[in-house]
């Protein structure tokens, strides 16, 4: 199957990656301007599509049309900070998502059988609490820029949850190594995309994806051995 025809099979999957996006942002921008952003992200996936590398196209699209959505919306919207955060997190998890399932596809072209049973449990819940990670790293980015998280209120206890977790977090980020650290300063504080963060620390797409999740798993075991970032 050509890169066309794959455009042209894989369109409703471009509608639904706009319809997450456009549950958190509908308020901003209408719909049909997120399946134009993600019509491009679809066309650019297709044509770098390899699929000796073991995912299936629709699973490498997807990542590759929420990521063009995310940055369309970076460069020609002016969020609201919360918003902002929300989307990041979610763009985080879709490439860190992206990274575990290469490398899923290359063990098992290495003969390695997938995880069943509790193994397969732990992972999901592995995965899980790293991407309650990368939200709560999303929302004390946004808090370091002056942008209150709970402003909805919740109850006390909470809030002080909440004041512990940033603490906590920051701790942590702060321990990693210089170019984790460097990397998800720039992911997560200055909005890039992790092709844009590679390139200004002067490593690739898959290292800077490689970095990413490294980082993530060291701050999901730092926050977790604190109590704070379990899934339970």
């Amino acid at each position: 199957m050509d890169a066309r025809e794959l455009v042209e099979t894989h369109l409703e999957l471009v509608r639904k990656a706009a319809g997450v996006i456009h549950r958190r942002v509908g308020q901003y921008i209408e719909f049909d301007e997120l399946v134009a952003l993600g019509n491009a992200g679809l066309a650019e996936a297709a044509a770098r599509f390899d699929p000796k590398r073991g995912a299936s196209f629709s699973t490498f699209a997807w990542y590759r049309v929420q990521g063009a959505i995310v940055d369309g919306l970076r460069r020609s919207t002016h969020l609201p900070r919360r918003t902002w955060a929300k989307l990041v997190a979610l763009r985080a998890a879709s490439e860190y998502l992206e990274h575990r399932s290469e490398r899923d596809a290359g063990a098992a072209k290495s003969g390695v059988a997938p995880p069943t049973g509790p193994e397969a449990l732990a992972r999901v819940k592995e995965a899980m609490s790293a991407i309650r990670t990368m939200y709560m790293t999303s929302l004390e980015a946004m808090h370091d820029a002056g942008e209150e998280i709970a402003s909805d209120a919740p109850p006390t206890e909470e809030q002080v949850d909440t004041k512990r977790m940033s603490s906590k977090l920051r701790e942590a980020l702060d321990t990693l190594p210089d170019k984790e650290r460097a990397l998800m300063t720039k992911h997560y504080y200055e909005g890039k995309n992790l092709v844009e963060a590679g390139t200004e620390l002067g490593i690739s797409k898959s290292w800077a994806s490689r970095l990413h999740a490294q980082a993530v798993e060291r701050l999901r075991g730092m926050l977790e051995d604190d109590g704070v970032g379990s899934t339970g």
